[in-house]
């Protein structure tokens, strides 16, 4: 597997290997075919033979080096008892729970019993895919998850998660604690159905301040990437957080691939980096556009010769023309130094 060969034996291949944040999704006319089916968007993350069918879609038509399952970083707090649903042009929503009462219930919650059909979905990814291709679970970081969870949905300003762990930190600290180990334990399940990469997503990130930054993102990373590895010390991990990867020179120890968003100069950033490896980082916007040639010379050639796997900085765009991601990956396949 090429990915593999990036992510744990630091290859440098003339042309990386390539994946796509959000490839398996609505930006594709299978994928609307398949998604009319389902009012609740849940439920369709819980069916085991069109999650199977959705992740496998883009692997179908584009040759690319991987499969993401195709799942939510919100089936955490779903399982734990707080509602989650989707609403058209906003994304989504979480119900109002009472914190105190969502931890004292969290211990009858078996992960592994509520989120069997998604194992399940993983192992027969696993089993149609080509061996040659890697298969990636994910999870959300436990801030991510918060800023949902407390928010009640997707938020602009997050004011509400900071306002919440400034004034109940000792809440806070509880449910960041819990958030932990499901996410470890998320994890671990993805990789034990048949996962051979996996991915934390530290979306909003950038909302954190610099002194918060240890203890609502770092501290927690760590605990969780430990928690991984004593199950599973061989698998690949990838740690995507938007806005900060300025700091993840101080994340080496790890020993974790990084990706990089859009924002930031991945060029430069590999020379603070020497030796980790490098995820992304093509702007989803400039994909969307097509105006994207210049910005894919000078990624591909700046990370020549180093550990890197080609992404976006972000999510595709749902409004991404098939024909875009057809020509980005021939020039990314094609690439010669």
């Amino acid at each position: 597997m090429r990915l593999i060969d990036v992510l744990v034996h630091k290859k440098c291949l003339t042309s990386p290997p390539i994946w796509m944040m959000r490839q398996a999704g609505r930006y594709l006319p299978e994928y609307k075919q398949v998604r009319k089916n389902y009012d609740d968007f849940i439920q369709f993350c819980f069916s085991v033979d069109d999650v199977v069918k959705i992740t496998l879609q883009p692997v179908q038509r584009f040759p690319l080096d991987a499969a993401i399952i195709f799942s939510d970083i919100l089936v955490i707090p779903h399982v734990l008892g707080q509602r989650v649903w989707f609403e058209p042009d906003h994304g989504p929503k979480l119900e109002k729970v009472d914190f105190s009462k969502l931890l004292s219930n969290a211990g009858q919650v078996s992960l592994e019993q509520a989120l069997a059909p998604v194992a399940d979905a993983i192992s027969k990814t696993r089993a149609l895919l080509d061996p040659t291709k890697a298969l990636i679970g994910f999870a959300g970081a436990p801030w991510t998850l918060l800023t949902y969870m407390i928010s009640n949905g997707k938020t602009a300003d997050f004011n509400t998660v900071l306002d919440f762990a400034a004034t109940n930190p000792e809440l806070f600290a509880q449910l960041q604690e819990l958030l932990e180990e499901k996410v470890a334990e998320l994890l671990c399940l993805h990789i034990s159905a048949g996962a051979n990469v996996v991915q934390i997503f530290e979306s909003w990130a950038m909302a954190v301040s610099k002194a918060s930054r240890e203890t609502y993102l770092y501290e927690p990373l760590r605990r969780i990437v430990a928690s991984v590895r004593v199950k599973y010390p061989n698998t690949p991990i990838i740690y995507y957080a938007r806005g900060v990867s300025a700091d993840y020179a101080k994340l080496q120890d790890l020993d974790i691939a990084f990706g990089v968003d859009e924002t930031a100069d991945i060029v430069d950033l590999r020379a603070h980096l020497p030796n980790a490896v490098l995820q992304g980082n093509l702007s989803p916007h400039k994909l969307l556009s097509g105006d994207f040639e210049e910005d894919l010379e000078r990624i591909l050639s700046g990370m020549n010769g180093t550990p890197h796997v080609f992404n976006l900085g972000h999510g595709i765009n749902k409004d991404t023309p098939v024909a875009h991601v057809e020509r980005m990956i021939e020039v990314v396949q094609n690439y010669r130094e």
